[in-house]
C-alpha cells in the first residue's frame, strides 16, 4: 500500500512538472531575441551637397547644427574655369541678345524690300493686264507674269528665312540664358531639402573636390539601419520591438522594425533591417554612431 502511494506521488510530481513546463514554454519563446549591429541615421539618410570641383569657397552662410529649409544658401564659390565663370556667361548672354536683335532687324529689312518688289511687280502686271493684248505683246506679258511670280517666290523665301533666323537666334539666346543660370547656380550651393546641417567640409579659401561640401540630414525622425545575419532575417517582421544600446548612451533606445530588406549581401551573408526609433533624441545628437541591436520575436 505504501508503494502504491509512493508511485502516485511520483505521478503527481511528473504531472506538475509537465504543467509548469507548458506554462513556461511561451515565455521562453517570447524572450527570444536576434542580435545585430547597426548605425544611427536620419530619416532620408545623409544628404551631401556637391559643388563644381576645383571651385574656391568664398563664403559659408551656415554652421553645423543649424536647421535650414530647401533652397537656403549654404555657401558661395568662385569659378576657376571658363565654363563656370558667371561674368563670361553674362557676356555671352549679352552677345546672344544683341545678335538676335541685329539678325532679326537685318532679315526684317530684307523681307520689307522683297515685299516692296513684290508689290511693284504685281502693280506692273495689273497695269498691263488692264491695257490689253492689243498694245502689249504676249512675250511682254509673259515677262511681266514671270517677274511677278519670281517676286512672290522671293518674298515667300525671305519670310521663311525670317522665321528661321528668329528661331535660331532665340535658340542661341535660350542656350546662353541656361548657361548663365547653370553657372550662377554652380557658384551657389543651396540646400536641396529641409534639414539640419551636420557637417561642413570646406571653409573660405579652400577648393571643392568631388566629395560633399556640406552634409545635411532630417533629424526629426531617426532610424537605426542594422545588418542582420541571413539566417535570422526570415524571423523578423515589421512592428517587432528593438532595443538599441551603446557604451556612450546613458540608457537604451527603443524602436520598432519598419522595413525588412529583401536583398542579401552574398559575401557578408547579411540583410538590412530599418528600425524607426520611438524618440529622435538623443539619437539625433550622435548621427552615425555604431550601436548594438536586440530584436525581440
Amino acid at each position: 500500500m505504501g508503494q502504491a502511494k509512493h508511485f502516485i506521488g511520483h505521478g503527481c510530481l511528473a504531472g506538475a512538472l509537465a504543467m509548469a513546463l507548458s506554462w513556461c514554454a511561451p515565455a521562453l519563446a517570447a524572450s527570444q531575441t536576434t542580435g545585430a549591429v547597426g548605425q544611427i541615421v536620419p530619416a532620408g539618410g545623409i544628404v551631401g551637397v556637391i559643388g563644381a570641383p576645383g571651385s574656391v569657397v568664398t563664403k559659408v552662410f551656415v554652421r553645423p547644427g543649424q536647421e535650414v529649409k530647401a533652397g537656403t544658401l549654404l555657401m558661395t564659390t568662385e569659378a576657376q574655369t571658363p565654363d563656370t565663370d558667371p561674368a563670361l556667361a553674362r557676356k555671352q548672354l549679352q552677345v546672344a541678345q544683341e545678335l538676335l536683335v541685329e539678325q532679326v532687324e537685318a532679315q526684317t529689312a530684307t523681307v520689307a524690300l522683297a515685299q516692296s518688289r513684290n508689290d511693284e511687280a504685281k502693280a506692273v502686271l495689273t497695269t498691263y493686264e488692264g491695257i490689253g493684248s492689243s498694245i502689249v505683246s504676249k512675250k511682254e506679258m509673259d515677262g511681266y507674269i514671270n517677274a511677278a511670280g519670281d517676286a512672290a517666290k522671293t518674298l515667300a523665301a525671305e519670310e521663311a528665312r525670317l522665321k528661321a533666323v528668329k528661331a535660331e537666334s532665340q535658340g542661341n539666346l535660350n542656350a546662353a540664358r541656361r548657361q548663365l543660370e547653370a553657372t550662377v547656380e554652380g557658384t551657389e550651393l543651396r540646400a536641396p531639402v529641409d534639414g539640419t546641417v551636420l557637417k561642413i567640409t570646406r571653409q573660405p579659401g579652400e577648393r571643392l573636390g568631388s566629395d560633399s561640401a556640406v552634409q545635411l540630414g532630417d533629424l526629426s525622425t531617426m532610424y537605426v539601419v542594422s545588418q542582420v545575419d541571413e539566417g535570422d532575417l526570415l524571423r523578423l517582421k515589421p512592428g517587432m520591438e528593438a532595443t538599441i544600446t551603446a557604451q556612450p548612451l546613458s540608457k537604451p533606445l527603443h524602436g520598432r522594425i519598419e522595413e525588412v530588406g529583401r536583398l542579401i549581401d552574398t559575401q557578408a551573408r547579411l540583410g538590412e533591417v530599418r528600425i524607426r526609433l520611438d524618440s529622435a533624441d538623443p539619437a539625433s545628437r550622435v548621427v552615425g554612431m555604431q550601436v548594438d541591436v536586440a530584436i525581440a520575436h
